[in-house]
């Protein structure tokens, strides 16, 4: 380890976590896979947060908030940003995405959380005006540039992300301390059903101060908040608190908003975690590998990572 820090250093890479994971993601999968290093942070530049992912024939873009208010102990976010990555180890900001194009206005400083899709050739942003309500735009490359599909709101609260099944059946999951779920149409700017909310046995320990991400693994669905996890064999539950994927991190707190993907056949968790919350809300972003256990259960693979972030 300490060949490797003076290595770092010596390059001139100014990073706070090394991991070079193997291909074991999963006790249960034998497909071989070359190692991929990656940094944490991501980024050198404080303010990435609240990342969410999407894979274009194996490029990974990363849309994320963008953390301003230093010194001030509120979010301060007046766009969204695009990143990119061929290998998980080097991103390149290619893309801005300014309120000033959706019905919240120019100067707007409330861009929280927001999920991204690809779908019928074109990609669907889907983000939070603060905490009032969600809406959408889209754009015919990732990079965009997006436009407001609807002039206003999709659906009345915030935090929205998006899910599609294995059949092809795309799904919005949004809202806070209840979340609710809803079919979207093929159109991907209209419900197709009214709202249900989310069955889910927190059992006092699955945070209700943060943004949802869903995905499936192995006929699982797997509901996560920060860290936290539920899962369940049906879509709209009911969803049984699990655990945490680890400690540390800001793993185990209520607000390290995050995303699960799949790069190159394996699974990957990317979060963000605060600088300091107590001074401001200045976030970084940092990226592990998943690994699923026969009985379902999942967590990060944090072994190689410094334990003094």
């Amino acid at each position: 380890m300490q060949n490797r820090r003076t290595f770092l250093k010596t390059v001139g890479l100014s990073l706070t976590g090394f991991l070079q994971p193997f291909p074991l993601f999963s006790k249960t999968q034998n497909k071989a896979a070359e190692k991929v290093r990656i940094t944490n942070p991501l980024i050198n530049e404080p303010g990435m947060s609240d990342p969410h992912a999407l894979i274009v024939d194996d490029v990974c873009y990363l849309f994320t908030g963008h953390d301003i208010g230093f010194g001030v102990e509120d979010w301060v976010m007046p766009d969204w940003r695009i990143y990119r990555s061929d290998d998980l180890q080097v991103w390149i900001h290619v893309g801005t995405i300014s309120p000033a194009d959706n019905y919240m206005g120019k100067g707007n400083t409330s861009c929280w959380a927001g999920d991204i899709v690809h779908r019928n050739g074109k990609y669907y942003w889907y983000f939070s005006n603060r905490k009032k309500n969600s809406g959408v735009m889209i754009a015919s490359k990732p990079e965009g540039p997006y436009v407001d599909a609807l002039g206003g709101p999709l659906v009345d609260s915030f935090d929205p992300s998006i899910f599609v099944d294995d059949d092809g059946t795309p799904y919005i999951i949004y809202g806070q301390h209840d979340y609710k779920i809803a079919r979207l149409k093929n159109s991907m700017i209209e419900l197709d059903e009214e709202p249900q909310k989310i069955s889910l046995n927190r059992k006092n320990e699955f945070p209700s101060t943060d943004k949802n991400s869903l995905h499936k693994y192995n006929g699982i669905y797997y509901l996560s908040c920060s860290g936290y996890y539920a899962t369940s064999v049906e879509l709209y539950g009911p969803y049984e608190y699990r655990g945490l994927v680890g400690k540390g991190w800001g793993l185990d707190t209520g607000y390290a908003h995050g995303d699960f993907f799949t790069w190159k056949g394996h699974w990957y968790h990317v979060w963000c975690k605060y600088r300091n919350r107590k001074r401001d809300r200045i976030r970084d972003c940092f990226i592990a590998p998943v690994i699923y256990d026969p009985d379902g259960s999942m967590h990060d693979d944090l072994s190689v990572m410094k334990d003094d972030m």
